[in-house]
């Protein structure tokens, strides 16, 4: 044959072996009835319960032996589930339902809302924005269309020139900033309580303004961004304090000054920093310390120690730096890096929730409305807002012949929900924002929006599992869980029959199985020091009365009283049953950080326990017993019935890919 021709026939034959060979995922791996378990299926579930593939590859065939005879007994269960309706089933149904409603809600507003606004929010957090503002605030001499106007005015000024800072001290209501041209120092994401401050800031270059007049609750703003520096987590520092104010609290800055400028020279000729700041710094608390500051964050100092501080890098000692305190010397010492995401993951979710979630979940809301239709009964809601003067609150609603007249009405229907008024109320009430406002048409228009929203999220809930793998797998476990509680209610746990007379004739035969250690019952006292320990003991042993004792000196010591122990079971314990008389009392010892003292007050030997003693224990041994007996005896009826066949060969397989 020629050699051409030969490489020709091989690659064929090569595709001819393996287009043959079973797929790996589809190796059947056992078989029941007309039912085969598939590798993939068996690998999927083997790994859930043994701590994910890599811990499931090196395990042994045994194992994966032990596992598929338990896994065959668990479909056939489900199979037999299914034969019995129980999918059709109404209290199941709306037991998964319930479930699948809370659960998906969660798993919804989590990948839609916290999620990515965890991820964005880490993202964000790793740059700090030093920013400044122009406030703008209505009063008596300006109302709020005529700020708006001076905000857009001012906005124009800005971008054709003029200067922010100049601005600022001319026009800004807030005389924190003011004087320092708007200047309110470094912003970092997650720490500005109100969101769109946080969205201008981070969406501006620095140097630049926000184009557009912000406002909050209070008053109108202009945002501008000053520089954008990547953050630092945490430094470390030590400073020297050179305070404004003597010993006597007199002012003299310029005897600060020269003291500061004495240490300065000091410094820069080589002497050492922990030194000089436990010789010179009048802040006598971080001296003893050579100066240590420890580690901090932003906002932790005031801003001109901050701004310096934050400026140098390990090892860096800053200029002389003037705040209200004095004059200092700052050094960074250390620095710790920015946490991980999964490290800061449960901080980040807590920031989010407290700042932009609320927000988030009602643009969310408005959304899903967009998209759906809410149809409100307008003669329904004319006529509770007629009855809103007759009441005081929410509260009055309920048994009110408002209620018994209106409440089984419908007052909204969106995508063909329908709502009652007493549904409307339960949700307002429930919902703290609305409590204390006045119920009016513009309140009950935005409850019936949001109580529509929340409708449509659960909505998506319900049909989440059909977008969100990770969901429909939790809801199979569940829908599965339920399924199985069911079968074994029905085959074992209804059918469990244990009584006294079994379980006395259990104990007759097992008895010597029960047994009690020796045991002991004591009272003790505790003190934190010896020195009281010794005079307690020394008071016990004279006579007086151990109860006395711990009255005498309740303030000062814990006490307490145990029933019978074993011996053995705590330290406490051990020490009482070292002593041989009733009323006896143990010499001070010392158990972790506190001595103490314990009185003996009953001592009993090892003996069998009494039937009485180990009823309801041997009762649960023998249920325990009974259902597992019942248990084989339903798998039994199973295997007749399904006539299962294990391909354990096929195991050698298992996560070989």
């Amino acid at each position: 044959m020629h050699y051409k021709k030969i490489f020709l026939i091989i690659p064929a034959i090569i595709f001819l072996i393996t287009s043959c060979a079973t797929e790996h995922s589809k190796i059947v791996v056992a078989e029941f009835g007309k039912n085969k378990i598939y590798m993939d299926e068996f690998e999927k579930a083997y790994a859930k319960n043994s701590g994910g593939y890599e811990k499931a590859k090196v395990d042994s065939i045994s194992n994966y032996k032990k596992f598929l005879d338990l896994y065959v007994n668990y479909r056939m269960k489900l199979r037999d589930a299914f034969v019995r309706g129980y999918h059709t089933d109404e209290d199941l149904q709306k037991e998964l339902k319930d479930y699948k409603v809370n659960i998906g809600t969660m798993f919804f507003l989590n990948n839609e809302l916290i999620k990515p606004a965890v991820n964005q929010l880490y993202e964000r957090r790793k740059y700090e924005y030093h920013a400044a503002h122009i406030m703008l605030r209505p009063d008596t001499s300006m109302n709020e269309e005529q700020t708006i106007n001076l905000g857009n005015e001012l906005i124009n000024r800005i971008l054709n020139g003029e200067s922010f800072e100049k601005l600022a001290k001319e026009y800004s209501k807030d005389n924190y900033s003011k004087n320092r041209g708007g200047d309110v120092g470094f912003v970092t994401a997650g720490e500005i309580t109100i969101p769109e401050f946080e969205d201008a800031i981070y969406s501006t270059e620095p140097g630049s303004i926000y184009p557009k007049l912000l406002k909050s609750n209070f008053a109108y703003h202009i945002i501008k961004v000053i520089e954008k520096v990547p953050r630092r987590y945490m430094i470390r520092a030590q400073h020297i304090l050179a305070s404004f104010k003597d010993s006597l609290g007199n002012v003299d800055s310029a005897k600060a000054y020269q003291k500061i400028l004495e240490v300065e020279n000091k410094i820069k000729q080589g002497e050492d920093f922990g030194k000089l700041a436990e010789q010179y710094s009048d802040d006598k608390y971080s001296a003893k310390r050579n100066g240590d500051l420890g580690f901090f964050q932003r906002h932790r100092m005031v801003p001109e120690f901050e701004y310096a501080a934050f400026k140098l890098k390990v090892g860096e000692i800053s200029p002389i730096v003037k705040t209200d305190y004095g004059y200092h010397i700052i050094k960074v010492t250390e620095e710790k890096e920015l946490p991980s995401f999964e490290e800061s993951k449960n901080e980040l979710e807590e920031m989010y929730k407290n700042t932009r979630y609320k927000k988030d979940l009602m643009k969310l809301k408005q959304d899903l409305l967009k998209n759906a239709t809410l149809q409100t009964n307008k003669e329904f809601l004319e006529k509770i807002i007629s009855y809103s003067d007759s009441l005081k609150n929410i509260n009055e609603y309920f048994g009110s012949k408002f209620q018994n007249e209106l409440g089984k009405e419908v007052i909204f229907t969106v995508d063909n929900d329908k709502v009652i008024i007493d549904s409307l109320f339960n949700y307002i009430k429930n919902k703290g924002e609305y409590i204390f406002k006045k119920l009016n048409e513009s309140l009950l228009t935005e409850a019936i929006n949001d109580y529509a929203g929340e409708i449509l999220i659960r909505k998506k809930a319900l049909e989440y599992d059909k977008v969100n793998p990770e969901f429909a797998s939790l809801i199979k476990d569940y829908e599965n869980g339920i399924y199985l509680f069911k079968i074994l209610e029905e085959e074992v746990w209804s059918k469990v029959k244990v009584d006294s007379i079994m379980a006395k004739d259990y104990y007759e035969k097992n008895k010597n199985n029960f047994r009690w250690k020796d045991r002991v019952s004591y009272k003790f006292i505790s003190v934190n020091n010896d020195s009281l320990a010794q005079v307690l003991y020394s008071l016990a042993t004279s006579g007086l009365e151990f109860d006395s004792l711990i009255a005498k000196y309740k303030s000062q010591v814990k006490s307490n009283k145990s029933e019978l122990v074993e011996v053995g079971t705590n330290e406490l314990a051990d020490e009482a049953n070292k002593l041989q008389n009733i009323g006896e009392v143990t010499k001070p010892f010392k158990s972790g950080s506190n001595w103490y003292i314990i009185q003996l007050t009953k001592k009993e030997p090892a003996r069998i326990k009494t039937f009485e003693e180990v009823r309801n224990e041997i009762m649960g041994i023998l249920q325990e017993q009974e259902s597992k007996r019942l248990e084989e005896v339903y798998i039994n009826k199973l295997k007749k019935l399904y006539k299962p066949e294990y391909n354990y060969e096929a195991l050698n397989q298992a996560f070989k890919q």
